[in-house]
């Protein structure tokens, strides 16, 4: 886990606090760690007694369908809770001549008048819808931008200006565009993010929270494999198995959970085809050599001659030995005394 600045903590704490509505937002084509996370802040702060809407703009899809509170995703915050009811009719620029709107025995009337020469407005043309809910705050999680809600923040404008959003976020593409901005880029996933957020400000994790955590931050890390895993992402894990998280691999997808080798299978050797067909009545085959086999063989060995010497041969050794002995002094075998001046 990482230690989110305490002016940042101070003011979620504030805001919590004081609100009554709260509503979760996460952006276009969501990733597991994105509902995870999204999820996890839902079932937290709908544990606490608050109001929560969750809400994205792209249909969740069925790999997402074990995470706890998947049903509660809408994709528009336009409904029967929002404050501003909102007339709508099809429109042809220079249509209109005058809009006004008249009080008839407690009867408020909206005047729409035509210009000439242009289709009239029919009750099958007109409907009807609401936005604008009361929320106190908003979370928005890993959306880099705003528009990135798409018809959430398009159609709700007004909503967004005029409450505090707190961005969570590991982009490095983030705008920083709330009140309360935490954006860790060197983190694996959002939901380590929230694991912090969590134990900072007090708020504890049950079963199913820690379940869809822990799948965020198996499908952020790439299955503990992503370059920014440490040791942080390790213990945010064990933090949920801790508290009864059940791993939810079904819903993991895109990930190698295992790295496999490929295996090389023995081939069985083919059976020899002979040309001649074998039948029982058959002879086995058999080799014999053809022709006769000769081989050279080595000539005998001539039996040794004895040695001898020549007469000069013989006289010329024993005049060598002569000569050698006539050299050697005749002391030469007897022991040696040696005298000198000095003792060593």
């Amino acid at each position: 886990m990482i230690n989110i600045p305490i002016d940042s903590i101070n003011q979620i704490r504030n805001l919590l606090e004081k609100a009554k509505s709260v509503l979760i937002v996460t952006g276009t084509k969501p990733d597991m760690d994105a509902i995870s996370a999204t999820l996890s802040l839902y079932l937290a702060l709908s544990s606490t007694g608050k109001q929560v809407t969750v809400a994205s703009p792209s249909q969740i899809t069925v790999e997402f369908n074990r995470l706890v509170g998947v049903d509660k995703i809408i994709q528009t915050v336009n409904g029967s809770t929002g404050k501003n009811l909102i007339i709508s009719f099809p429109y042809q620029e220079g249509s209109i001549e005058k809009v006004s709107y008249n009080i008839d025995n407690n009867i408020f009337n909206l005047v729409i008048e035509p210009r000439e020469g242009y289709k009239l407005i029919t009750p099958d043309d007109i409907k009807y819808s609401h936005s604008g809910g009361v929320t106190d705050v908003i979370f928005a999680i890993n959306t880099s931008k705003l528009p990135d809600l798409e018809n959430i923040y398009s159609e709700n404008q007004t909503l967004f200006n005029s409450s505090p959003v707190i961005n969570i976020d590991t982009s490095p593409e983030n705008t920083q565009y709330g009140k309360v901005n935490i954006i860790e880029t060197n983190m694996s996933s959002t939901s380590e993010l929230i694991i912090s957020l969590f134990s900072q400000l007090g708020i504890n994790l049950d079963q199913d929270i820690s379940s869809n955590l822990l799948a965020g931050i198996i499908y952020g890390s790439k299955n503990f494999t992503s370059p920014k895993t440490n040791a942080a992402t390790f213990e945010s894990a064990a933090i949920c198995l801790r508290n009864g998280a059940k791993k939810i691999n079904e819903t993991i997808v895109n990930i190698p959970l295992t790295n496999s080798i490929p295996q090389t299978q023995d081939k069985q050797p083919k059976p020899v085809q002979f040309s001649v067909p074998f039948s029982k009545t058959s002879k086995p085959l058999s080799f014999k050599p053809q022709g006769k086999q000769t081989f050279n063989q080595f000539p005998p060995k001539n039996k040794a001659v004895p040695f001898s010497p020549k007469p000069n041969q013989v006289q010329q050794q024993s005049q060598q030995q002569n000569d050698k002995s006539a050299q050697t002094p005749s002391d030469w075998l007897k022991p040696k005394i040696y005298k000198g001046s000095t003792l060593l």
